[in-house]
């Protein structure tokens, strides 16, 4: 009797601290709603449609941050500061597809203007060639280029993962992936220059 009751005191406790847990969680992580842009950019997509919905995130330990590279700290058109500033590092996560970018010259059709056709995601912290970028889906991998991996998913989605360290790259062009499975490690590697992590 008396195991049976530590028992339910313990599960109580594990229940308890799980939920407080959950909570503080829940309480810490925000968005912004799809197309709200950071800085002076062209106008955002206003999409909530759900395209992948069994989509596994692309960092493979959080907490990761969605949010301009370009317009945040330390960022080419950024409030100044540094790259590995604590608010690059903290929620709301920041919409950046179609954000304006001097070196996007095609339309992308899904912007409302020409833009940026991805989004930024930083891993948990400012540090490369650390944290693993992994397949969102299962699929083959069908181009590494000298700053990016392509994969085309089951789904038949395309995927890019742009400025992974090189030396880390786990895959080659015809190699299925399963989702989860590690890609490369996540770098500021930018074709010889550098970039944000």
């Amino acid at each position: 009797m008396k195991r049976l009751a530590i028992f339910i005191v313990a599960s109580i406790l594990a229940v308890v601290v799980f939920g407080a847990t959950s909570a503080v969680l829940a309480e810490t992580f925000t968005y912004l709603p799809p197309g709200d842009l950071k800085g002076e950019s062209w106008r955002g997509r206003v999409d909530y449609f759900v395209y992948l919905p069994d989509m596994r995130f692309p960092v493979e330990k959080t907490p990761a941050y969605a949010n301009s590279q370009v317009y945040g700290n330390g960022g080419i058109w950024g409030p100044g500061g540094r790259e590995c500033d604590e608010v690059n590092y903290s929620y709301p996560f920041q919409d950046t597809f179609c954000e304006r970018r001097d070196s996007i010259r095609s339309n992308n059709p899904l912007c409302p203007d020409w833009g940026h056709q991805g989004q930024d995601i930083r891993p948990p912290t400012c540090e490369g060639n650390k944290h693993w970028a992994v397949a969102v889906e299962g699929g083959t991998i069908t181009g590494i280029g000298e700053i990016s991996v392509k994969l085309i998913g089951d789904s038949e989605i395309r995927h890019r993962y742009l400025h992974l360290e090189p030396s880390s790259i786990r895959v080659w062009v015809g190699k299925r992936v399963e989702k989860g499975e590690r890609i490369g490690k996540i770098s500021d590697w930018f074709g010889g220059e550098s970039t944000t992590y």
